[in-house]
Formats: structure tokens, sequence, C-alpha cells
């Protein structure tokens, strides 16, 4: 079953991309266009240069595509606030 981002997320991803002052201009051919991927990576982190392990820890990004040389930038979802708040722990919690 193929999932894409609402058109309510998107437009949630890119206004927050504006108000954190991201620049639309890509950094490899100054394009001003940029398309919205229709869903987010999951970069796993990997502490072996010799060995590739899948699942674990992880940075969710959003995917921005230069519309005319397919550059792309990744945002971070955690930093713009679009991931669930982890619940704190008291003391008292085991």
């Amino acid at each position: 079953m193929t999932r894409e981002l609402t058109k309510d997320q998107k437009e949630q991803v890119i206004q927050l991309l504006q108000i954190k002052g991201v620049k639309s201009v890509c950094p490899m051919c100054g394009n001003k266009h940029f398309v919205l991927a229709d869903g987010y990576f999951n970069n796993s982190l990997q502490t072996d240069f010799k060995s590739f392990s899948l699942g674990g820890a992880g940075i969710p990004t959003v995917p921005i595509v230069c519309s005319n040389c397919g550059f792309i930038s990744q945002h971070a979802l955690g930093v713009l606030g679009l991931l669930p708040k982890e619940e704190k722990k008291d003391n008292n919690d085991k």
C-alpha cells in the first residue's frame, strides 16, 4: 500500500521551513524551485565502518528536491517539531 504525505502535512512542512528561514535556492544549480517529496527518509545511524546494520537509531528527514538538477536537501523532522514528543520519566518510574 502506497501512502503519501497529505496536502496538510506538506503545507505544514513548507510553513515550518519558511519560519526557520530556509532559503529556496539550490546550492548546486541556483534554481529557485523545489518539490517536497511524498514521504520521508529515515537515515540509519551506523557506528562501525566495517559493517552495516539494519534497524536501530535513525534520523527521520523530509526531502526537498530541486526541480532542475535533482539535488536533495534533507531536514530533520525532530528539529522541525514534527515528531511525537517523548514522555519524560520520573525518578519513580521503572
